[in-house]
């Protein structure tokens, strides 16, 4: 009679003659829920050879003479049992052959994908023994394949990690991942991760350590980090600078505004910050509009030049400015860098016009000059009577001159001149003169020549008239009418006590003068009995404040 029962994890089969004992692996793991693993496979054929050969001899046992009632029954048995044994060997290559070829699949996939990630990582059991690393892991840890199996710390690491291990033992007691980030004792930076590892029915079974190069992203950093540190300073240096510097948005406002900007705008930052630039300043282009010279901007992406600007105040600035136009987060931002020239070329322009009326006064004086030289000449009895008249005029004409830098070239107060080209001739008795008037400034192109004609004037008189003889006096008086913003200078010259005078020298040099050098002048001359009368009228033109008023 044969038999069998299971016990355990235990096959036995016992027939006539013949007892096998053998373990079921298999089976055992499969009850668990474990897939059959390749020994168990090599197991289970194994198993079912010995079950073969047992049917076999309860076969042979069963032909024998002594045996005959119960063949029948063994031989029905036996085929049974051989039918089974067929099946189940079928079985075999279909039910396992996957399963090989499922982790051949899977072993496979893991080692491209430790090759296609290119990362270090080494695994651990729970005894800190090497059981798998990847070929970019023994280029830290000096590994070798026949290593698997040896303690991790039979090896010394490339890595400027003191606390390896300790990170190690910590993930297997807490079950909590670390995340590191090692320079190598080479130079470079590994995001280092140690994480628990875990079996496929969910079983801590060591650690997995993974180190990803992250030297380019931690030069990435390094150079932002510098360039900011860099930016900062610029930006903390601009900001302290007194000279104008300042941000604008091209499609918008001021992005940024410095003390200098504050200081000669008059803007504060907050003022300034989000406004139009050219709206806040007035911004005007001699000779050319600020639409083009953003359009120029644009295409040479810089530009320098002279600009209008207006402060809060309303003051009118004249700028060097320099723009420089660049790209920054998808904005196109302009630094604009100003320096306030107004002065230098008011300056400037006051020096041209100077130079410009210098000249013109230059030929006017020379132009006076050859006047007096040649009526000196034709009135001059010697040569010793024109060197003293033409060197007494060329006094007068310096005398006024003298008044006229004296007053920056503005002009020269007429009782002021009067005085200068009247005291030589009253040395011995002031009171002989009498000056009346109003405070009145003669522009620069009429004081010379007004100069000249009061030295004449008291030169006749000295010779010929009130001033020739001792009890003598002269008057000037000299009035400023104005009506419709006409200003009308009439001056009047009277000589008592002297001899009469005639009209014998009315074609001296002061006539000349009268007819040629101030025109526009009326002229009214008088010889009478008792001394000579001269009038002179003349509009004498207007200001330069009211013609910019009236203009």
């Amino acid at each position: 009679m044969a038999g069998k029962r299971k016990c355990g994890d235990f096959w036995r089969i016992r027939a006539k003659g013949y007892y096998g004992v053998m373990r079921d692996k298999t089976e055992a793991a499969e009850t668990a829920g474990v897939p059959a693993q390749p020994d168990m496979i090599e197991e289970t054929v194994q198993r079912l050879a010995l079950k073969l050969e047992l049917i076999q001899a309860r076969l042979r046992a069963a032909c024998e003479p002594t045996n005959a009632d119960t063949a029948k029954d063994e031989v029905q048995a036996a085929a049974t049992q051989l039918q089974s044994i067929k099946m189940e060997l079928q079985a075999l290559p279909i039910a396992i052959n996957p399963d090989r070829q499922a982790l051949f699949r899977a072993r496979s996939d893991l080692l491209n994908l430790g090759e296609v990630i290119d990362l270090a990582a080494v695994f651990l059991d729970c005894s800190l023994r090497l059981r798998h690393f990847t070929e970019r892991a023994t280029e830290l840890f000096g590994i070798a394949p026949t290593d698997a199996g040896r303690p991790i710390t039979d090896f010394v690491h490339q890595l400027e990690y003191r606390d390896l291990i300790t990170d190690v033992h910590a993930v297997l007691n807490d079950l909590a991942p670390i995340r590191r980030e090692i320079r190598s004792r080479a130079g470079r930076w590994y995001d280092t991760r140690i994480r628990p590892y875990r079996s496929v029915d969910g079983e801590i079974d060591g650690v997995a350590i993974t180190f990803a190069d992250v030297s380019e992203r931690h030069q990435v950093e390094d150079t932002l980090r510098t360039s900011e540190i860099q930016l900062q300073q610029q930006k903390y240096l601009i900001g302290l600078s007194h000279d104008p510097i300042f941000v604008w948005d091209y499609d918008a406002g001021i992005v940024e505004w410095n003390r200098g900007s504050e200081e000669l705008y008059g803007y504060s930052r907050d003022e300034a910050l989000g406004k139009i630039k050219e709206e806040l300043l007035g911004t005007t282009v001699p000779g050319s509009s600020f639409a083009a010279l953003k359009a120029r901007l644009l295409q040479e992406r810089h530009w320098a030049g002279e600009l209008r600007h207006k402060t809060k105040d309303g003051r009118d600035l004249i700028v060097e400015s320099r723009l420089q136009l660049g790209s920054f987060q998808g904005r196109r931002l302009v630094l604009e860098s100003t320096r306030d020239v107004t002065v230098r070329r008011t300056a400037e322009r006051r020096l041209r016009l100077l130079l410009g009326e210098l000249t013109h006064r230059v030929r006017n004086t020379l132009a006076v000059v050859q006047a007096i030289a040649r009526h000196t000449m034709r009135n001059s009895t010697s040569k010793e009577d024109f060197a003293e008249r033409f060197e007494a005029r060329l006094s007068a004409l310096a005398s006024a001159h003298t008044l006229l830098v004296g007053s920056d070239w503005q002009g020269a107060d007429f009782a002021e001149l009067a005085r200068h080209q009247l005291a030589p001739y009253i040395t011995d008795d002031a009171d002989r003169l009498r000056l009346t008037g109003p405070s009145l400034s003669l522009p620069p192109e009429l004081a010379t020549p007004f100069g000249l004609l009061l030295h004449e004037l008291a030169a006749n008189a000295a010779k010929y008239g009130s001033l020739s003889g001792g009890a003598g006096t002269v008057s000037l008086d000299w009035a400023l009418e104005a009506e419709n913003r006409q200003r009308t200078f009439k001056m009047f010259w009277r000589e008592v006590g002297g001899p009469a005078v005639s009209e014998l020298h009315a074609d001296g040099l002061g006539t000349a003068l009268i007819d040629r050098v101030i025109p526009g002048a009326r002229v009214e001359r008088q010889f009478r009995p008792d001394g000579f009368v001269c009038t002179i009228e003349l509009v004498l033109p207007q200001p330069a404040d009211d013609a910019s008023d009236a203009s």
